[in-house]
């Protein structure tokens, strides 16, 4: 599962239906078919294909890699030997690109004149640098912090407060936080000062080089104080951020040598660090900044196969996501950590269930129309595998009545399940009923697509095609390298698997299914874009854009770009002081303006700008 933001439980809206009887929790050991008189689904195979999906051997299923290549060709095996037909572009498979993780080749540098410095001892590429080179002037901006809360901007104490200031220049900034700062106030009588060593994220490298190209910044420069040098960090690959600038970390050896007096000026800094800065007085150079970092793509492959039905001019598209996050990186919840992330809930435990669902399927009388099995990749990514499909569907998009999407469904051992999109075709909510209690489930129903968070539901809903998502919980392990196969659910996921089954029956014998709006939840948990200090702008973002901009796959229901008349296909090139090259460019924008500003964004529709004031909010205060 994909998520882009903070993943909230439970939902404030959701209907809850009374199951039968709840299922004591299971053992770690994986239970058999016999556990269940009515269980068709076979508990100890859905137990082995995800042992097998999430084995270290796997090395994490990340998109574009040889591992998830090796795992498409598997599950594109197991649907021949159930004798699906094959219903991709090159067989059962549809391949398409997605970005690879960055790459140091060991040649940046830094060039002034006929001086040049490089190494890995003296000069790395920052993990928010891109590959690219720039020259410009040198220009010192302190630590490249803001940070109003704290009484600290290096900027306007520079004088570099201006949108331009550093336009077409070259910004100089010093690693890590100011010395110290003053304690932060008292709130009220009975508080207490709180120590005042919190910069939060104002001093991340990230967030200073965003400050810096706000100001029209080339390059940045990022150094080491010469007074308390540090090892420079290793180019770190997994947690690598575009940002459309070369951005590089360098000794400071490299400073005394390039720009000695700048030395002086970041004692005075540490000796006077509340009195604002001294004038530098450098003189005027010129400089290169070149950041060899390598930006490629790989293959990834969509698993497409198709069991017949009575009639080919309707098909549902049972689906879920084979991908998950290789080594962690950016979106893995255990920061720092460099170790396989086998994902058995998230999501070989939908993998398995498709498969599962397919076995069975394959078993009974003819369907009333075709299935569509899909094991999607690059779900982790920004949905890539399913919204290339529904761009370039290898079945017409026109006949698919609905989708059922499972991601996430091995944690189901009380018998209980989310289902979100309940809202999207009208006998959902009955159906889910009677299924509910015929299988002994507690189900709680979200009208919304969209309550938490990205998954491969979500291109179907935009496209007006009526969707289910089934997803057994939130816990501790996710995106973790803990969710491995001692914490899978076997039991819990064969009954998923027989209530899924009885659904895709009621699918195909149900005709025609209308689309209907889904329900507008207030409530809800936010929308991907949404800043860290809850500044809600609304967008979803085409993450498979290569900008620059940002392009919009749609917007949130009730959100400010909604109430604003954006929609899908607007490229976002700007908002309020900020040009938006890349996401975080955006993020960054979410982390500047606060809820309540009046901001001017500037897009591009069918080719031609526009803009439009949007007013921020927060997800609960719209």
């Amino acid at each position: 599962m994909h998520l882009r933001r903070t993943f909230q439980l439970g939902f404030l809206s959701a209907t809850i239906l009374a199951a039968c009887s709840t299922a004591p929790r299971e053992s770690t050991a994986p239970a058999t078919s016999s556990s269940s008189s009515a269980r068709l689904a076979d508990a100890q195979r859905l137990h082995d294909d995800v042992a097998w999906l999430a084995d270290d051997a796997q090395g994490g299923r990340r998109a574009g890699t040889d591992d998830a290549r090796r795992c498409g060709e598997w599950l594109a095996e197991r649907f021949a030997a159930l004798g699906l037909e094959p219903a991709g572009e090159q067989g059962f498979l549809q391949p398409f690109d997605v970005p690879l993780a960055a790459v140091d080749r060991g040649g940046s540098k830094v060039s002034c004149g006929t001086q040049s410095w490089s190494g890995a001892d003296r000069i790395v590429p920052a993990y928010c640098s891109d590959g690219a080179s720039a020259t410009g002037t040198l220009a010192f901006a302190g630590y490249g912090v803001e940070n109003d809360a704290l009484e600290w901007n290096d900027f306007k104490q520079l004088g570099l407060d201006a949108n331009d200031s550093l336009a077409g220049r070259v910004a100089l900034i010093v690693r890590g936080a100011p010395p110290r700062r003053k304690a932060a106030p008292v709130a009220d009588a009975n508080a207490n000062v709180v120590a005042g060593n919190d910069w939060g994220a104002s001093t991340s490298v990230l967030t200073k080089v965003m400050n810096c190209k706000r100001r029209g910044a080339v390059a940045v420069v990022v150094v080491e104080h010469p007074e308390h040098p540090e090892a420079l960090p290793a180019f770190d690959a997994a947690e690598a951020r575009a940002t459309s600038l070369p951005v590089l970390i360098v000794s400071a050896q490299v400073l005394m040598e390039l720009a000695p007096e700048y030395v002086q000026t970041l004692s005075w800094m540490l000796d006077h660090p509340m009195k604002g800065l001294v004038e530098v007085g450098a003189p005027e150079r010129t400089v290169e900044v070149v950041a060899d970092v390598e930006h490629k793509k790989g293959a990834a492959f969509n698993v497409l196969a198709r069991l017949k039905g009575k009639t080919s001019a309707r098909c549902i598209v049972v689906g879920a996501h084979y991908d998950h996050l290789g080594m962690g990186g950016p979106e893995s919840k255990a920061p720092g950590v460099h170790a396989i992330h086998n994902g058995a809930d998230d999501n070989a435990s939908g993998t398995a269930a498709i498969l599962e669902i397919a076995r069975l399927l394959s078993q009974r009388e003819t369907l009333e129309c075709d299935v569509v099995f899909a094991a999607w990749s690059g779900e982790e990514l920004g949905l890539l595998g399913s919204r290339h499909w529904i761009e370039q569907p290898t079945v017409p998009l026109a006949s698919v009545a609905a989708n059922v999407n499972l991601d996430m469904v091995g944690r189901a051992h009380a018998h209980k399940l989310q289902v979100l999109g309940v809202a999207s075709a009208a006998p959902f909510e009955a159906w889910l009923g009677e299924l509910g209690r015929d299988h002994g489930f507690e189900l709680a129903l979200n009208g919304s697509g969209q309550g938490i968070g990205g998954s491969d539901h979500q291109p179907f809903l935009e496209h007006r095609i009526p969707a289910l998502h089934f997803f057994s919980g939130v816990h501790d392990d996710y995106h973790k390298p803990s969710d491995d196969i001692e914490r899978f659910e076997s039991d819990g996921a064969a009954a998923t698997v027989d209530l899924t089954v009885d659904l895709i029956a009621k699918l195909g014998a149900a005709g025609e299914l209308a689309y209907v709006e889904p329900l507008k939840d207030p409530n809800a948990p936010a929308a991907p874009s949404r800043g860290s200090n809850g500044t809600w702008f609304g967008t979803v973002p085409e993450y498979s854009f290569e900008g620059p901009g940002l392009k919009l796959a749609g917007t949130s229901a009730g959100s400010p770009a909604e109430k604003a008349g954006m929609r899908k296909d607007d490229v976002l090139i700007q908002v309020g002081d900020v040009k938006i090259d890349t996401m975080q460019d955006f993020v960054y924008m979410l982390s500047l303006y606060k809820a309540g500003d009046t901001v001017l964004a500037k897009f591009l529709r069918d080719g031609k700008e526009e803009s439009v004031r949007v007013t921020l909010a927060t997800r609960n205060k719209q």
